[in-house]
């Protein structure tokens, strides 16, 4: 009994120190990196949500992605600093506009 009490404690614990947020890029001109604060000591896993549109296929963290208006892309990655860093490259998109959420556990 002892051992679930811990197990659930740890548990809440890790979930209350996420940091999540919000960014929305329009200007398919150019590479923006995105660096913000976080809230937890030790990041492991950094969720991506990606929306919008884009006339052609774009870079999230090196990961080509085809945006489609009508669904909500997610990709998970390990992320083992403190310093949260996410880099949006155009690659072969011209115009369009994104909205990227993350959560970082």
């Amino acid at each position: 009994m002892k051992l679930n009490i811990l197990f659930f404690a740890l548990v809440f614990c890790s979930c209350n120190s996420t940091s999540t947020g919000t960014f929305v890029i329009s200007d398919f001109s150019k590479d923006t990196l995105i660096s913000p604060e976080t809230k937890t000591k030790n990041p492991m896993t950094l969720w991506l949500y990606i929306k919008g549109s884009a006339n052609d296929s774009i870079m999230v963290n090196g990961v080509k992605w085809k945006v489609s208006s009508d669904k909500i892309d997610s990709l998970q990655l390990d992320y083992f600093s403190q310093k949260l860093s996410i880099r949006f490259e155009p690659y072969k998109a011209t115009e369009g506009k994104i909205e990227v959420k993350y959560e970082l556990f």
